[in-house]
């Protein structure tokens, strides 16, 4: 398959998605000063290599300088802005960052997804959760399964008041 470039979002003309995850500066003119006086530069056309921020690939953009998460700037270049919806892998891998692995949805399918792929969000499993609600209704402590699960009192304490995980049924 092409790799097709599109404009992404804010920096038209200045900066392009890939639908294989990749972002690029466009060639422009670039007009600056500093004490020496004013002058133009031509910025060439080249590919950004990103940096990590956690697990996601991370790319710094100018006018506005401003740091982004390549998934966002790949999403919002082929399918538009984002809406309140929240970007999801579909492989699992946030590092891949791919078109095809990408889609919009809401953060409890974002949820969803890390236990379908057979991961823990945050910390606890789904059968950690399960768990931690049996211990309550046998009346352990929070302070107590806190330290059977390895998280803090207050994360039982959501988990018992409905704060976390209340669409597990």
């Amino acid at each position: 398959m092409d790799e097709i470039w599109k404009d992404i979002p804010g920096y038209e003309g200045k900066y392009q998605a890939s639908s294989e995850g990749r972002i690029k500066s466009l060639e422009r003119v670039i007009h600056s000063s500093n004490q020496n006086g004013e002058f133009d530069y031509l910025l060439k056309e080249r590919i950004l290599r990103p940096g990590k921020r956690g697990n996601y690939l991370m790319v710094v953009l100018n006018d506005p300088r401003k740091s982004f998460a390549v998934h966002h700037l790949v999403i919002a270049a082929f399918v538009g802005e984002r809406d309140g919806m929240y970007v999801l892998h579909a492989n699992g891998d946030p590092r891949d960052n791919r078109l095809v692995n990408l889609r919009y949805d809401t953060q409890t399918e974002n949820v969803y997804d890390v236990y379908r792929q057979g991961k823990a969000w945050k910390k606890l499993t789904m059968d950690d959760v399960e768990g931690i609600r049996f211990g309550l209704f046998c009346g352990f402590t929070c302070t107590r399964l806190g330290e059977l699960y390895g998280v803090g009192h207050q994360a039982i304490s959501k988990i018992k008041n409905g704060d976390r995980y209340a669409w597990l049924k």
